[in-house]
């Protein structure tokens, strides 16, 4: 089945009245609908459609745009958490080695120490304290 400017624009309307709203979600929705329906050995285009709806499952469309969004959620999170960890890793690093150094009273310890404080201070805290805000609020 090959499908018509028409049937298109049916399906793209029927995607944006369904609630998909991210328009990267609904080009690629689009694009496996067509794909499917064209597949479809029946050549009524309102059954092949029902059909390659069906095939997203008993949630539908908006389903799908719920995942997806938790998982671009889940993934800056991840990101933050892995950043957070690493600041804090290399702040308790330059603050142990500048309170060793200091009391070997080696040089270079003021300098670790401030920079670790800083880190600790302007790095670690502000992403710990708002990670657990977020889980606090959840």
């Amino acid at each position: 089945m090959k499908l018509t400017t028409e049937e298109i624009d049916f399906i793209t309307r029927d995607i944006k009245e369904r609630g998909i709203s991210m328009n990267d979600l609904a080009d690629s929705l689009l694009d496996h609908l067509c794909c499917a329906i064209e597949n479809d050995p029946d050549e009524n285009f309102n059954r092949a459609y029902s059909r390659a709806l069906a095939l997203f499952g008993n949630e539908g469309l908006i389903k799908i745009q719920q995942d997806t969004i938790l998982l671009l959620t889940l993934k800056k999170e991840i990101a933050m958490k892995k950043t957070m960890y690493l600041l804090g890793y290399i702040a308790a690093f330059l603050c142990t080695t500048g309170l060793l150094f200091k009391m070997q009273s080696w040089t270079g310890a003021n300098i670790l120490l401030t920079l670790g404080i800083v880190l600790l201070n302007f790095g670690f805290l502000p992403m710990f304290f708002y990670d657990r805000y977020k889980r606090a609020t959840s």
